[in-house]
């Protein structure tokens, strides 16, 4: 059976859970968390196909790529863009 999720801890930003699922529009690499002060946040990234890869095979490999520290690229990206006074 192939992996469909992984979850990584960190000590600041606690919990993230990196899952490949088949989301509204397709296939989709989705990520969650929770920022200090939110509740459940997640992005997703959503593949199309091409000439050269199906749709479920670029979500695949993308999820493939994705490891401890691509996570946390991608955690620290979203929490840069939320509007101050948003959460706490």
């Amino acid at each position: 059976m192939s992996q469909f999720a992984k979850l990584f801890e960190f000590t600041d930003i606690g919990q993230v859970l990196v899952k490949l699922d088949d989301g509204d529009d397709g296939p989709e690499v989705r990520t969650y968390f929770v920022p200090d002060g939110l509740g459940v946040c997640s992005i997703a990234m959503t593949f199309k196909p091409d000439e050269q890869e199906g749709e479920w095979l670029k979500a695949e490999k993308a999820f493939a790529m994705v490891d401890r520290e691509k996570a946390r690229i991608l955690v620290d990206e979203v929490l840069t863009k939320i509007p101050a006074g948003l959460s706490n």
